[in-house]
């Protein structure tokens, strides 16, 4: 089950904003970020014009709304302000982290798009999405999709906790498709939790970006440097003949 199926069958709300500066790393909820018309930033890393939509599905009950499913204690979250913001803690960069007691009761499922631009002062050549879960409870996936600033796809992620599949269990990688220092992110967080299959939960997301390690650097510049010097080299001896 899809997003849009989702959406097509529950209630959704969006909000978006434009940022403003706030202090380094501060933590902050999503609701405030968005309420406030304000950034977050983690050391290179700025991350602005925040937007969230949800929705929720009921198995025994097409017309069950989200609000509904929330007071039951079904489903959370259905506000950004029930979701953290903070710098993402694991060792691939710096980032941003979301989190709350994500959650989807046996028999009920909840979808969650978040979006957000990244501006970064160096050239971000990867990223790297990570979460925490029960393996193969219930279900709880994430689609991560980076576009440049003209909405065109350069990367894609993908993880979920299922086990024995063919896609990186909790985790996943990738490149873009060249070095950006502006971009767009949409996150598609799917926690679905047919009958017979337990609950789905997650407390943490983490999305980093990294820049290229020094010895990548400096080999690059090292070869950079042999194609100059060999291009020479041929000149010269040509121009000898």
């Amino acid at each position: 089950m899809n997003r849009l199926s989702l959406i097509a069958i529950a209630c959704a709300a969006s909000t978006t904003a434009l940022g403003l500066l706030t202090s380094p790393a501060q933590a902050a909820s999503l609701g405030d970020l968005i309420q406030n018309n304000d950034t977050f930033t983690d050391e290179h890393l700025t991350f602005s014009n925040f937007t969230f939509q949800y929705a929720c599905l009921d198995f025994n009950n097409s017309n069950a709304t989200c609000d509904e499913l929330f007071a039951a204690g079904h489903v959370r979250p259905i506000s950004p302000f029930q979701i953290g913001v903070g710098p993402a803690t694991t060792p691939h960069g710096p980032g941003i982290r979301f989190n709350d007691f994500f959650k989807a009761e046996e028999g009920y499922g909840i979808d969650l798009a978040i979006s957000y631009d990244v501006t970064s002062t160096k050239p971000i050549y990867s990223f790297h999405l990570g979460f925490d879960s029960v393996l193969d409870s219930g279900r709880v996936e994430i689609i991560e999709t980076a576009s440049d600033m003209d909405g065109n796809f350069i990367g894609q992620l993908f993880a979920d906790n299922i086990t024995g599949n063919n896609v990186p269990d909790l985790a996943d990688s990738g490149s873009f498709s060249k070095p950006v220092t502006q971009f767009q992110i949409l996150k598609d967080i799917n926690l679905t939790s047919v009958p017979g299959t337990g609950d789905s939960t997650m407390s943490t997301i983490d999305q980093e970006y990294a820049v290229p390690e020094p010895l990548t650097i400096l080999g690059s510049a090292a070869a950079l440097g042999f194609g100059v010097a060999f291009k020479k080299e041929q000149s010269r001896k040509k121009s000898q003949k």
